[in-house]
Order: C-alpha cells, then structure tokens, then sequence
C-alpha cells in the first residue's frame, strides 16, 4: 500500500506537475507524509546567521554521522573543548533533529522515600579488548549511581560489586530490587526460588529482596535509564583494557553524581546526605562463592580452562575452591593448602615451585634441573634474574635453587618484588636478595677470615653479683687536683716518678674533699 502511494504521489508531482497543495487536496494527506514520500525530508537543524552554535555547525553534523546516538549533553561538553562559550540550550536545540528519537511506553512515576530502595543490575559491553560486565547499583531516592566493570558476572564478582557500593554510600538500603538473574533466582514456578547465597548476603546485611515480573523493565525503570547513559559514554570513548576502562568511567560517574538530576532537581551527591540507610555491619561479609575440584594425580585443579598446582602430598584428593574476584584459595578437610592469583585467560598453568617439594625429594637425580625449570617459568622477573646471574659467572642450578629456598619462608609476591630491585640496581646476587628480604643480617663488605671458626667464638659471661662485690671491696675511687698523667704510683710504673720531679708523698698530701678518701689512698699508695 505504502508502495502505490508513493508511487501516486511521484506521478502526480512529476508527470502532471501539481504543487504539494494540490496533492495534499487531492489525495487527502499531510504535506509532511507526501515529502516524506517523495524523500524530500530534511532533518538538517536550520542555523540562524548570528546563532552562537553556527560556527560548530559541520563539526557537530560529523559527530552525528559517527555516533548517531549522542546526547545533547555530550554535544555541550564536547563543544567546550573546542572553546564554545555558550549555554547548553542553543546546543539542545540545534540537535534536536539529529538525535534518534524513539517512541517510548508512559508508565506512571514511582515515588520512593529516603533509603527505601535500591536498583542492582548487570550490564554487557564487547570492547577491543574483549567482553566486560558491567555492575550497576542505584539508589532510587537520590539517584545516586555506583558502577563498576568486571571481565565476569558471576556471583562473587556480584557480591564484590555490592560490597563496594555499600562502602562507597556508607550504608545499605532497605530493599533491593533485581530483575530475574541466575545469581537471585533459581526458578519461578511454581513459585520464585532464591539462590541460597544472595538469601545469606541479604540476611547478613538486613535487607530485603525483591525481583521484577519477567519482561517488565520499567519496574526498575531507573537503573535502566542509567544504563542507557553508560551505553551512550562507552560509544563515544575507548579504552585499551578493564583497568582504564574502570578508571576513565570512575571519573565520568563522579561528575555525573555532581550535576542536576533532571527530575529530582537535586545533585545526586547532594541528595545522597538525605537517604536514610541502614549502618553497616562490623564484620563484612566474604565475596567468594564455593565450588569442589578433583585433584589429578599431577597435583594440579581445573577451574576455567586453566590449571593451577597444590602440593603433591593431595595428590588425587577432592578440594573445595573458594572462587573469590582476584584469588583462589584450595582447603582441603578444613585447611588451606594453596592460594593463587585468579586468571582469566584460558588454558594456563599455574605452578607454585614450593608445591613440589616432597615430589623433588623422592627424585634428588633431577632436583636441581627441576627447581630451575619452576623458578624459570614462575615469572619472568625471576627468569631474568637468573640470566643475568648466569652471565655474571654464576651457577643458575645453584641460584635457581637458593631463591627456592627464599621462597618457602616469604611469599611469591615479595620474592618477584625483590628480584626486581635487584635488577634495577644490577646486582644479581642471591646474598643480596637476602640482605633485602632480612636487612638486620645483610652486610656490604663482609669478613671471611681464612679461619671461619673465629666467626663464631662463644664466651661465658660473668655474675653481675661479681662486679658488686669487687666494687663493695675497693670503695669510691678519689679525685686528684692534677693532671691525670701524674696520679700513678710506684708499683704501675717504676722509676717513672722520680724521673718526672713528682715524688709519692706529693700524690698522697694532693687536696681532698673526704678525709677518709684520703687515708684510703694513702694506704693503696
């Protein structure tokens, strides 16, 4: 139908000439749908000669034409880093025609008072770098908005993202509301099953859950209005990695906290003052989820694709895994037998040297070879290390095998940490890795005397009672008027007297302030 109206409307304006009136009169429709069919529409903003926008004009139409979706806002900000100095109306204006516009459902406005409520849910984004989720936390009173991204969107990076947006507001508010993800229901019917966790995390932190009826998005209305903003940001940016990424929308989300909300009227970080939110508990609640793993009989667990190492002695055992953000940690019958840093690539193995210990034992034959092989492949800071030792001259079996004894009293971190310092300062040397990791025992210039036993002389130290008695014995000493040099008797140093002109009498009549002192020295003399 669309198709022979169109084609009406070209005959009558080309063949037969007739204006747009006279088409619209004799077809009986708008002049607006007969331009349209004739694509004669213009969505190009008409600039006024003095509009303070003009200048901008081919700049903010090449905008449009590579992001469709921007925002009269993202406009505004845009245009002052290229030194527009106008206000945000004439920007709204302008661009008016150029935003896509959509038809959207009313719903009628939900009211909620101060920390009454809360919108949580997960956003996906695909980025150059891969696929990231985003975690987005709102509170319904405020508006005040906590966002993270994370490279997953299972339930302990769930529980991580709740845990920072209750530090961040300072409290918790009373109702949670979510839509029907796998992380907060486990089924519906025939009535709605909670996951067993969140039910724990909810009851740890005194609030109450509440899930959307399926396909109804509006009855979370405002975290997806928040979404859209996010969506409409990452367009327009790019990031290298997660880590930007977080950083870059950390400080877009703060400037958002700090502008006008347009129906509250009211800073978001403003109104964050006024929610009236349950204080935090004092011990906080642990974001890790638990999952078993089989042991093989090579000591190593899968989680992921990847493969990490506990020691050999489990062997074939089954462990419990608590899945944390950043960290796993292996207990077996109660106790934690390895931890290690989360990856999130696929098919790597992780190996802790320290975790073949015993196995190393019962081979001695291959020992060295081994703990080489491990220190190399455990971080390329440690690898380089023992190269450059290695072309200093030294052994690196027997270096290798020095920073595995290193490593069973300190942890891998501060090893990897230390051998970098020592190859900024170029001193690849195992001594000096334990002078920094134990200073008190460190020395640069160390004595090696040809007989070492001389290192380690041992001596009997005396009674303190001793040194009492002999002072008891002897008394206070005298203080002679004299130079110390004359104040000696005949018995320490024959001869010496007489030779310098000083006889003893002379020392014993010397002036004292004890009458006593004196009789005692005279008699000592």
């Amino acid at each position: 139908m669309e198709e022979e109206l169109r084609a009406h409307v070209k005959h009558l304006k080309e063949i037969e000439k007739l204006s747009l009136r006279q088409i619209e009169d004799k077809l009986g429709i708008s002049r607006k749908k007969i331009k349209r069919l004739l694509g004669q529409t213009n969505t190009t903003p008409k600039v006024q000669p003095g509009s303070i926008v003009a200048p901008f004009e081919s700049l903010i139409k090449q905008w449009y034409n590579d992001y469709p979706f921007l925002q009269a806002i993202q406009v505004y900000e845009r245009l002052k880093e290229y030194g527009y100095e106008g206000s945000y109306s004439p920007v709204r204006r302008f661009t008016r025609p150029l935003r896509n516009k959509r038809k959207k459902e009313s719903f009628h406005e939900v009211r909620t008072l101060p920390g009454q409520e809360s919108q949580v849910d997960w956003m996906q984004w695909e980025f150059s770098f891969g696929r990231a989720y985003g975690f987005v936390y709102i509170l319904s009173y405020s508006r005040y908005l906590y966002a993270r991204f994370y490279p997953k969107n299972s339930m302990e990076f769930l529980l991580d993202g709740h845990l920072e947006a209750f530090r961040e507001i300072g409290g918790i508010a009373a109702t949670h509301v979510y839509d029907n993800m796998k992380s907060i229901v486990t089924a519906r019917k025939p009535e709605i099953v909670y996951n067993a966790q969140i039910l724990d995390f909810a009851r740890h932190y005194g609030f109450s859950i509440r899930v959307c009826t399926p396909r109804r998005a509006n009855e979370k209305g405002k975290v997806e209005r928040v979404i859209q903003d996010i969506e409409s940001f990452l367009r327009v940016n790019e990031f290298k990695d997660i880590t930007e990424l977080n950083r870059k929308f950390s400080s877009w989300r703060a400037a958002r906290n700090r502008r006008i909300h347009r129906t509250t009227g009211v800073a978001p970080a403003d109104a964050l003052v006024q929610e009236r939110l349950r204080v935090l508990p004092i011990i906080s609640y642990k974001s890790y989820r638990h999952q078993t793993a089989k042991i093989s009989k090579t000591a190593f667990f899968e989680f992921q694709t990847n493969r990490y190492s506990v020691p050999s002695s489990y062997a074939g055992m089954t462990a419990d895994i608590l899945v944390y953000p950043d960290r796993l940690e292996v207990v077996v019958n109660h106790k934690t037998i390895a931890r290690h840093n989360r990856l999130f690539l696929e098919k790597q193995t992780v190996e802790h040297p320290a975790h073949r210990e015993k196995l190393l034992a019962i081979s001695p034959q291959y020992k060295l070879q081994r703990i080489n092989q491990l220190m190399m492949n455990m971080d390329q800071s440690l690898a380089s290390f023992i190269r450059k030792a290695e072309a200093d001259g030294q052994d690196p079996l027997k270096v290798s095998y020095d920073l595995f004894k290193l490593l069973k009293g300190i942890a891998r971190e501060t090893l990897i940490s230390a051998a970098k310092t020592a190859i900024d300062k170029d001193i690849c040397r195992t001594s000096y890795l334990q002078g920094l990791l134990s200073p008190s025992g460190y020395q640069d210039n160390p004595v090696n005397p040809q007989n070492p036993g001389l290192l380690h002389i041992t001596y009997q130290g005396r009674p303190l009672n001793e040194y009492d008695a002999l002072i008891g014995s002897v008394g206070p000493f005298p203080v002679p008027q004299q130079s110390t040099e004359s104040f000696r008797t005949e018995q320490e140093i024959p001869g010496e007297v007489l030779e310098r002109g000083v006889s003893v009498e002379t020392t014993q009549e010397s002036p004292a302030t004890d009458e006593s002192v004196g009789d005692k020295t005279g008699e000592a003399a």
